[in-house]
């Protein structure tokens, strides 16, 4: 494995630069999950309310997201970070392995005193399961363990009463079964984020498909029942698929316009068509079964009733 060697603290602080991240989603833009965004908002909002003279209310510093794949983690630890007017710092778990190996533990601690030194903010940990397996499962290295031992490190600092700083840590998993029982000690919330219901996947292709300017030739209900099972980014996938098949089904002459050259695409006027269910089921087709299967549902089930 190649070890990146950042030669100074200047370094690291372009390091740290390149994890913010600026986005402008709002809990408006995150469809469905309303018992989701509810708990995420009461926890966030004891943070700016004013307490009650002579009562200490603690805020919450620290929260798990956990639940199937594509079903909008990033999107509500960005949506909280909008809330709290917080700087926002994105981390992929996984690439500070991978990049930055045998420099990562200390590409923690740079972040952390930013995001404290640019409080309020919020740091997200997506893919946390990739350092916070049971200890002594198979396959856990050193590199793990040290980035693993500084996360808890600053986290049990961010959750001492005596760090005037507010920085929110937010992590996220797929596989929270998977977690060594102290990592999950130190997190004050665990918050399930389960796969769009119903009427999330209504909102879903509303957003993806009618609020774009498509119409459909199938009833949008018929749509909503077939796509049971996927996840909001399976959704938006989906979706970008059948738009796909659609111009291309409605535009014949697009191709040639390609091998005339640039100018010849750049003045070539797409034609579009109502969406039809062959449009649909060529999308499905391409995308393929939902991620999370029935059994993988199950597991989330389980452990939820067992109280993880």
């Amino acid at each position: 494995v190649k070890t990146a060697e950042p030669a100074g603290e200047e370094d690291y602080s372009e390091t740290v630069a390149a994890l913010i991240h600026r986005s402008a989603v709002s809990w408006e833009d995150i469809a469905g999950l309303e018992e989701t965004k509810r708990e995420i908002k009461t926890t966030y909002a004891l943070t700016m309310a004013r307490k009650p003279a002579g009562v200490r209310v603690d805020a919450p510093r620290t929260l798990l997201l956990y639940g199937p794949p594509g079903t909008g983690k990033t999107l509500l630890a960005a949506a909280t970070s909008n809330g709290l007017d917080a700087i926002f710092f994105s981390v992929r778990v996984s690439d500070v392995l991978s990049k930055y190996f045998g420099e990562s533990s200390r590409l923690i601690s740079a972040l952390y005193a930013e995001a404290r030194r640019r409080a309020p903010a919020v740091v997200f940990l997506d893919e946390f399961d990739a350092i916070s397996r049971a200890r002594g499962e198979a396959g856990e290295s050193g590199a793990e363990r040290r980035i693993l031992a500084t996360v808890l490190s600053e986290l049990d600092g961010l959750n001492s009463k005596s760090d005037p700083a507010f920085v929110l840590t937010i992590a996220a998993t797929n596989r929270p079964w998977d977690l060594d029982s102290a990592v999950r000690s130190r997190f004050a919330r665990e918050i399930y984020v389960p796969l769009p219901d119903d009427a999330s996947r209504r909102r879903l292709l509303e957003i993806h498909l009618t609020e774009k300017g498509h119409s459909l030739k199938m009833p949008l209900e018929e749509l909503v029942k077939r796509t049971a099972g996927y996840s909001g980014r399976e959704l938006a996938q989906l979706c970008e698929q059948a738009v796909a098949h659609m111009v291309q089904r409605t535009n014949p002459g697009l191709e040639a316009a390609v091998d005339r050259g640039r100018h010849a695409v750049a003045d070539y006027q797409l034609r579009v068509a109502p969406l039809s269910e062959q449009d649909f089921a060529a999308a499905l087709q391409a995308i393929g079964a939902p991620q999370t299967s029935p059994a993988e549902l199950a597991l989330y089930t389980r452990w939820r009733g067992e109280g993880g």
